[in-house]
């Protein structure tokens, strides 16, 4: 079972009722406890520098649209870099005054996950060193045709949550 961080804080349960467990619930005749915890920014930031596949959520038209995106984080500015075209992907992005940018995953062993919230706004990278740079950090090589665009998140808010249970 995780057990608060110095610095992160425990979501209250839901309804408001008891210590820390956000539900409960019994499988093969053993109680399960389920947590829920804020994660430091730190923490965040190291899971967005070791994760590769997020999705980009921006404002097609009035309306809500999310891309998957395989990214690099930025350490030198904190910021989420990826590579994309001219196409929907970018011109959303650089139109709305935020977008939003999220990561997940499950913890091995399947008793915890988490997920990473970045909220801030778009903004294109045009500099050919800093572009050469966040492309030398990838990972996964994919990339469409035609002439590649970089975009960084400057990020307003990070935030984490990070999911757990335990059973007795």
């Amino acid at each position: 079972m995780l057990s608060p961080q110095p610095g992160a804080g425990v979501l209250p349960p839901l309804g408001g009722q008891g210590p820390v467990g956000a539900g409960c619930g019994t499988l093969a005749g053993m109680t399960s406890h389920t947590f829920l915890f804020h994660m430091r920014r730190e923490e965040c930031e190291e899971l967005l520098a070791t994760s590769t596949v997020g999705r980009l959520a921006v404002v097609v038209e009035g309306h809500p649209e999310i891309f998957p995106v395989v990214h690099v984080f930025d350490r030198d500015r904190a910021c989420v870099a990826f590579p994309t075209n001219a196409g929907t992907k970018l011109y959303s992005a650089l139109d709305w005054p935020f977008v939003a940018y999220e990561i997940d995953g499950v913890d091995p062993g399947g008793d915890s996950g988490w997920s990473v919230l970045v909220v801030g706004r778009a903004e294109e990278v045009t500099d050919a060193e800093e572009m050469a740079r966040l492309a030398g950090q990838r990972v996964a090589p994919w990339l469409g045709e035609g002439q590649v665009r970089w975009l960084r998140i400057v990020p307003s808010k990070v935030t984490g949550r990070r999911i757990s249970t335990s059973t007795s």
